[in-house]
């Protein structure tokens, strides 16, 4: 009777693995990879070097699982290190970890996701420093 309530118990555990919410990361950059559940302002020019810009991104599935992303290109010719930070009235947050950037390189800082009903709507703000400017987006 023990093994069976510890095999069942286990099983539960590991359904609940495989079920996290959808397009949740931690703050560290990665790769960014757009389709229709993204929402994304114009890329902002950062005031450290004309080769480096952001901008604000919102992703939303159907069932109003939402995140917001900070997204870098670099187009220039040396790394830089940049770090920042997302704001939401709505609870997708996160400080983004101080990490070399590379030209050539398109990476996203995504903030945890959350359910936001379907009334939507809300305020963000990113920051990204470089080389220790910051520069804000706020839409």
């Amino acid at each position: 009777m023990r093994l069976k309530a510890l095999t069942v118990a286990a099983a539960a555990a590991g359904a609940l693995v495989f079920s996290a919410s959808p397009a949740s990361a931690a703050a560290n950059w990665q790769a960014v990879n757009t389709n229709s559940n993204w929402d994304c302002l114009p890329y902002k020019t950062h005031t450290i070097s004309a080769n480096i810009k952001f901008k604000p991104c919102v992703v939303t599935n159907a069932n109003n699982h939402t995140q917001v992303v900070l997204v870098i290109q670099h187009t220039g010719t040396a790394a830089a290190v940049v770090s920042g930070e997302i704001i939401s009235s709505f609870g997708s947050n996160t400080l983004c970890n101080s990490s070399t950037f590379n030209p050539g390189f398109t990476r996203g800082c995504y903030a945890p996701t959350v359910n936001v009903p379907s009334t939507g709507g809300g305020a963000f703000n990113v920051r990204l420093n470089v080389n220790g400017t910051s520069n804000w987006y706020a839409n």
